[in-house]
């Protein structure tokens, strides 16, 4: 309970049952705040060679979103990997601007949803992806808001809205660090109405 209050007095993520943790025995500004944002080079995946030594015909599908989003995630089973090595990363839309995601793991058909999280939002003026990846790293980023949890006036940063930076670390994402987005300043000139 005291890392979720930490995390919200932050402004940050709101912790999310334990799948998602701060670097281990670091202060949560420190591990999160003032540092450099990683890279993809900074946190290499060993690549898959070949077929895995076991494979399995279907993604399993045990939390709520991945049998709600069964069809795109055994459809996107069925494709090469594309993130830490031998995972796939299955995105879908929710609306406008809106994104989730799972983690599928090529190998044994494991399937990886953030708890607590239905949708990845936008923020205005920002174009970053919402969610951004590469095969040969297990770095996995997040660009927005959680559960379209926005800040929507026009304060010059929204607390609520991210970039979040996390590991794989093969069970769960670990987050690694976060920056605020500054949100885009509303146009309040009279002559524009």
């Amino acid at each position: 309970m005291t890392r979720c209050l930490r995390w919200a007095l932050l402004g940050a993520l709101v912790c999310l049952g334990g799948a998602v943790t701060t670097a281990e025995g670091m202060d949560a500004r420190a591990s999160i705040h003032g540092h450099k944002p990683p890279s993809f080079t900074d946190y290499p995946a060993e690549l898959t060679r070949g077929l895995p030594s076991s494979t399995v015909a279907e993604p399993v599908l045990e939390s709520k979103t991945a049998k709600q989003y069964r069809s795109v995630i055994r459809q996107e089973f069925r494709e090469k990997a594309n993130f830490a090595g031998h995972y796939r990363v299955a995105i879908w839309g929710c609306g406008t601007d809106c994104r989730n995601f799972a983690i599928i793991d090529k190998q044994t058909g494991a399937v990886y949803t953030m708890p607590g999280i239905d949708e990845i939002s936008g923020v205005m003026g920002n174009d970053d992806e919402r969610v951004d990846f590469k095969l040969d790293s297990k770095l996995l980023l997040i660009s927005g808001c959680f559960n379209d949890d926005c800040i929507s006036d026009d304060t010059p940063a929204n607390p609520k809205a991210g970039r979040y930076a996390y590991v794989w670390t093969g069970k769960e994402l670990r987050l690694i660090h976060s920056s605020p987005i500054p949100a885009e300043p509303v146009d309040t000139d009279p002559g524009l109405h």
